[in-house]
């Protein structure tokens, strides 16, 4: 059941949504299946062991996306006009690391494109930071010689 709504959940998002973000939702659709697979084995064998396991107040404390938008970003641009939010000390981290306030959510932005996001409570937070932090980064392209 599971394994048939996620193949039907690949087909739809491959005709309608860009590749970067099929990739994003698609990753962390299949480490939380696998999570949730492997916490479902793991109680079974505490029970095998006579001991009794049960899934009771199952809570998601952080979540965790990651992202590649395909294209350079110009970290320094970015951090010096929305300093507010951002740090980079590229001497100590080669990433931008930007503090979101509404969702509440920090993202880590490399140069290659590449984006963590962390500190979700709920997956549509990911989302929706994905899809406020995008423009700016759209803005913040490096142009490629």
């Amino acid at each position: 059941m599971v394994l048939t709504l996620y193949m039907c959940l690949i087909s739809i998002l491959k005709l309608f949504s860009p590749v970067s973000v099929v990739q994003f939702i698609l990753k962390n659709l299949h480490y939380f299946l696998n999570f949730l697979f492997s916490t479902f084995q793991y109680a079974r064998i505490i029970q095998k062991l006579g001991f009794p396991a049960k899934f009771k107040d199952f809570k998601i404390q952080n979540i965790v996306g990651s992202c590649d938008v395909k294209f350079p970003i110009r970290l320094e641009g970015l951090a010096y006009s929305h300093g507010a939010f951002s740090s980079y000390e590229p001497e100590l981290f080669p990433g931008l690391i930007y503090r979101m306030k509404q969702p509440k959510i920090v993202l880590l932005i490399f140069v290659s494109g590449k984006i963590v996001l962390t500190g979700a409570k709920v997956r549509d937070e990911t989302y929706t930071a994905f899809e406020n932090i995008y423009p700016v980064l759209t803005e913040f392209r490096k142009n490629q010689q």
